[in-house]
C-alpha cells in the first residue's frame, strides 16, 4: 500500500478533531456575538476571528471592484 495514503484511523482522527474544533468555534462565536451581551475589550481568539473576517470581506471587495474593472475595461474596448 502506498505510504502517502492515509489509513481510516488517521482520517476518523482527522474528522473528529475538526467537529470538535468547529463546535468550540461555534460555542465561542455564540457567546460573543449573542445579542445584549458584549465583551470589552473581546477575547484573543474573538479579536482574531474578527480581524480575519474582515480582512476576507475586505479582500472579496478588492476582487469585486476588479471584476468590475474588468467588465468595464472589456466594454469600452479596451483602450
Amino acid at each position: 500500500m502506498n505510504e502517502n495514503i492515509p489509513d481510516n484511523h488517521t482520517i476518523w482522527d482527522a474528522v473528529m478533531q475538526s467537529r470538535m474544533d468547529i463546535a468550540e468555534l461555534k460555542g465561542m462565536l455564540t457567546m460573543h456575538f449573542r445579542d445584549g451581551e458584549h465583551h470589552h475589550p473581546p477575547c484573543a481568539p474573538a479579536a482574531n476571528m474578527q480581524r480575519m473576517m474582515l480582512t476576507a470581506a475586505g479582500a472579496s471587495i478588492l476582487a469585486l471592484l476588479s471584476a468590475l474593472g474588468t467588465i468595464v475595461w472589456q466594454l469600452t474596448g479596451g483602450r
